[in-house]
């Protein structure tokens, strides 16, 4: 189709906004096209792409230049050029050609910035990429080298010469962002590389940045035309990175048919200075092979490097279920490699693999990378038809590194059907627990775990996991990982009431407390405690019918938000450790509607998945519709009502009525609103001021807890959170739907005026008595339904303020039964809280409560008042008034209180007697959100006020 044609396919409007885009040649067109595009549907975004893929002259495009002066880790409107691989690279050799002395002078400057690298001279490096970028300038090898230097540099320090450069390649850019993220030393690559590899496909808007981030984590092309694509984009950042793109994928070509360009490949990367390269990470540290990994696209022209990512691209990665078949040059390449080791060498003290590079071995001998990438090789080689050593296989559990999210899923499926050894039968289905999506995976693991517990371990998960501590720490560790709320809530056999599941996750928690020395995990094990007992007061069975699979939300947030939440976090000020980081909110608030969005409308693991499969396909219209006409039909006092002809037929019109009303509303309205759902009734594109500060305090949170540990670990339960704490708002809306349909359901005009009428005078009161009950059920199953469209209550919860006093009252009562604090509350309002934020309101309040049950005259009320005051930090304020006993002094009582109030504190959770005060000013002085603000006597009253700062 013709240009002028694929105009015609956009509205007029659009099309006007197009042109003057297109015709302005004096600012860059990717923003003005990137809010363009969201404005238009799929039909007209796949029109606008084949417009700008055109080859038309445009005032708009710019052109590439291979030695750019600017920094080129931007998309600009680039004119687009379709050929194949065999045209391109004439293309390319013809500019090796007109460009050859320049491209010689380029290849011997990255030879001497590697030489001074390998030798430790960082200054002098970094000198020479400056006068090498002034030189011959900017290239994406120029820009792996400045990032290499700057995520290596010792702990807290900083080269500003080299910030600069980061600051002119620009680090708000997708591409250097992406290079920050993956060479950082504290990142996770596979996780980076499916962020990556995920950015959102605008099509020509950024196809040219997603492709230059590509060459950091998937330099390898899968086909000629792949390679043919690839350099496109890449030729356009500079012709040197197209060269090195060229030698490193050689194996889909002949590259002797482009003498000049495979003249250039030769003086690039020499072999000489691959090992002094790779000495520069340090053999003794385990964690060092994983650095050069990561790190290892700084050097692609080398070909050690070519052929040592052979194995680890395809065999240790994560976002791709199984690992594709190789081409034959790479196949005979990688086993010359590594030759056929077993899973005895794996284990071993000796080198297993079979290269010629001392260095790299004794880094692969220390490392995890390279094991976990043969293992993974070795199993897809033999598709899983292969015995295993228990202890070899357990040893090797030790030294490796992510297999769970890297494991060729096939090929572990079949090797755990085949293993005799329930031990090693257990790894393969751990390792398979987080990869799978297939339920019968999960099945097997949850029915062997059980079975195991049942036969040696008194029914206990937590005595199956200590029992493996010792001997296999990471069979424990693993099981611990597994083992969430949401598994148990599938494991009968050990947890065979809800009320099993918080205590064995706590346990377990507990335990991890334990292992890893983590007063973290202890206070997860509290947290749980304190949900159960918040349920336990509020008698509350939770069956999840709305849901969102944690796990898979995660996997999502790593594949498809990690680059925009690493952008964001990173993309203002230096960004280097040891110096003030701020960040985007901007972006993290985008971060969180999209984020929200697949949390709503995922059909795989967001709410509209459960919507779809838990209540509307059966459930709804089962509850409303099946149950209360079953119900009333099958009574025997009505049964002469039905045998009255002109009452059943009046009867069968109201249910055709009703029935078409309950299918309408499953059919139209409990879907995600979309544009082929237009009435669904949740609605997470929507956003009113309540969303609004939702959001605001999910931004802000984010941007707080990275100050605080300059780490995105965990980053995403605190977005699971939030999403909740959204889906609440949004879900409000649905019930209140569901509450406008009572009386349109029941149709009750047509039941007063023309069911009732139809029966004969002699049952006229049995039918007004059918019509009472038939109105009475409805309102019933709806009122049963609002239930359903909730937070689930596994999920952190939300809780009243009154409803975690009542929690702390039973926990008291346990031990002190005849407490009883009286209804003396003088709060004028119902205060919810969200969070993990009320675990702390309720850890204070425990302590106040216990302290009046234990000393307070308990036949007095405890008086309490609960109140939000408003002002620039909403806070909420609690006070609370126990009376003395009549046999107290009340001047003895105050005196105790302030020696309390006075003593060290820092030891308090250390004993429990009299140490109410001080576990009080401990919380106090570890919380910047909790305030002790008064604790005395007054009269005869002790009165407490405790003060919180509340983000939402």
């Amino acid at each position: 189709m013709r240009r002028f044609e694929e105009l015609k396919r956009l509205d007029k409007k659009s099309r006007n906004k197009l042109r003057a885009i297109l015709s302005n040649g004096d600012v860059n067109a990717i923003g003005s096209l990137e809010r363009l595009r969201g404005t238009l549907g799929k039909v007209q975004s796949d029109a606008l792409d084949a417009i700008l893929n055109s080859s038309a002259l445009l005032k708009a495009v710019r052109t590439s230049t291979p030695f750019p002066k600017v920094s080129p880790f931007i998309d600009t409107l680039q004119a687009y050029r379709e050929m194949d691989l065999h045209e391109l690279l004439s293309a390319i050799e013809a500019s090796v050609v007109t460009h050859k002395e320049r491209l010689f002078r380029l290849a011997n400057s990255l030879l001497k910035i590697d030489t001074l690298y390998a030798e430790g001279d960082i200054t002098a490096c970094r000198d020479c990429i400056a006068d090498t970028i002034e030189t011959d300038g900017w290239s994406h090898a120029l820009l792996r080298r400045i990032i290499l230097i700057r995520e290596n540099l010792a702990k807290d320090s900083v080269d500003h010469r080299i910030e600069d450069l980061v600051q002119q390649a620009g680090i708000k850019n997708v591409p250097v962002a992406s290079l920050i993220h993956a060479y950082s030393l504290d990142q996770n690559i596979l996780t980076i590389k499916r962020s990556i590899l995920n950015l959102a496909d605008r099509g020509a808007i950024n196809r040219y940045t997603r492709t230059i981030s590509k060459l950091t984590v998937q330099p390898f092309a899968a086909s000629a035309q792949d390679l043919a694509n690839f350099l496109s984009e890449v030729e356009k950042c500079s012709l040197i990175d197209a060269v090195i793109l060229v030698k490193f994928n050689s194996h889909l070509f002949q590259l002797e048919d482009f003498p000049a360009t495979a003249e250039i490949t030769q003086i690039l990367g020499q072999a000489k200075l691959f090992e002094p390269l790779v000495a520069t990470y340090d053999a003794m540290d385990n964690g060092s092979e994983y650095a050069f990994f990561k790190q290892s696209s700084a050097w692609l022209e080398y070909e050690p490097i070519r052929r040592y990512r052979i194995l680890i691209d395809n065999y240790y990665d994560a976002s791709q279920e199984e690992a594709h078949g190789l081409p034959a040059e790479l196949e005979q390449a990688l086993h010359d490699w590594v030759g056929e080791p077993t899973l005895n060498d794996l284990v071993g003290s000796e080198p297993f693999t079979k290269h010629a590079f001392p260095a790299l071995a004794r880094l692969e001998l220390s490392g995890t990378v390279t094991r976990s990438a043969l293992f993974n090789y070795w199993l897809t080689d033999s598709k899983g038809e292969i015995g295993f050593e228990k202890a070899d296989l357990l040893t090797l559990m030790g030294l490796t590194r992510d297999l769970a999210r890297t494991v060729p899923i096939k090929a572990v499926r079949t090797a755990a059907k085949l293993a005799k050894d329930e031990l090693v039968k257990l790894i393969l289905y751990l390792l398979l627990a987080k990869r799978s999506k297939n339920e019968l995976d999960s099945y097997a693991l949850r029915k062997l775990l059980g079975d195991i517990a049942v036969k040696h371990h008194d029914y206990s998960l937590v005595k199956l996991v200590r029992s493996y501590e010792v001997s296999h720490p990471y069979v424990a560790e693993y099981i611990y990982d597994i083992v969430t709320e949401d598994f148990l809530a599938k494991l009968n056999t050990l947890a065979p009431h809800l009320t099993d599941i918080p205590e064995i996750r706590a346990s377990l928690h507990e335990w991890m407390a334990e292992f890893t020395d983590d007063e973290h995990f202890r206070q997860r094990a509290r947290a749980v405690r304190i949900d159960h007992q918040i349920n336990r007061v509020r008698n509350e069975i939770d069956d999840h019918r709305i849901f969102v699979d944690p796990s898979r939300f995660s996997s999502w947030i790593e594949d498809e938000m990690m680059i925009e939440l690493n952008s964001a976090l990173t993309s203002t000020g230096a960004g280097k450790k040891g110096i003030s980081v701020t960040c985007d909110e901007a972006i993290l608030s985008l971060v969180m509607t999209q984020s929200y969005i697949a949390f709503c409308s995922n059909p795989v693991f967001g709410i509209a998945s459960y919507l779809g499969r838990r209540i509307r396909h059966g459930t709804f219209h089962g509850h409303l519709y099946s149950s209360v006409i079953n119900s009333i039909e099958k009574a025997d006092k009505y049964q002469p009502l039905f045998s009255n002809p002109q009452f059943s037929a009046k009867w069968s019109a109201w249910k055709d009525i009703y029935n078409k009303a309950v299918e309408e509303i499953i059919a139209e309205r409990l879907h995600v609103h979309s544009k082929s759902k237009p009435l669904g009734v949740l609605t997470p594109e929507s956003y009113g001021p309540s969303k609004h500060e939702v959001l605001t305090a999910a931004v802000k949170n984010i941007s707080k807890n990275f100050a605080e540990t300059t780490s995105t670990a965990g980053i995403d339960q605190t977005i699971i959170d939030y999403c909740w704490r959204l889906a609440e708002l949004d879900l409000v809306s649905v019930t209140r739907y569901l509450r406008a349909q009572q009386k349109p359901l029941k149709n009750e005009k047509f039941l007063h005026d023309e069911l009732v009428p139809a029966s004969t005078p002699a049952h006229a009161r049995l039918a007004d008595a059918f019509r009472r009950e038939l109105e009475l059920s409805i309102d019933q199953k709806l009122s049963a339904i609002f239930g359903w469209f909730k937070r689930p209550s596994i999920v952190a919860p939300k809780a009243s303020v009154s409803l975690i006093f009542a929690a702390t009252v039973a926990e008291v009562r346990d031990t002190i039964p005849d407490f009883d604090p009286q209804a003396a509350d003088a709060s004028k309002e119902e205060i919810e809280l969200a969070g993990g934020f009320y675990h702390l309101v309720y850890d204070s309040l425990a302590i106040v409560v216990g302290n009046a049950a234990k000393y307070a005259d308990r036949s007095r009320p405890l008086k309490r008042n609960f109140e939000i005051v408003p002002g620039k930090g909403k806070r909420l304020v609690v006070e609370i008034s126990s009376s003395i006993k009549p046999t107290d002094d009340p001047a003895k009582v105050s005196a105790d209180i302030e020696e309390r109030k006075k003593a060290d504190f820092q030891d308090a959770n250390m004993y429990d007697k009299k140490s109410g005060i001080s576990k009080l000013l401990l919380l106090a002085s570890n919380r910047q959100d909790f305030e002790l603000n008064q604790y005395a006597v007054v009269g005869s009253e002790v009165q407490v006020r405790l003060i919180y700062a509340l983000e939402h």
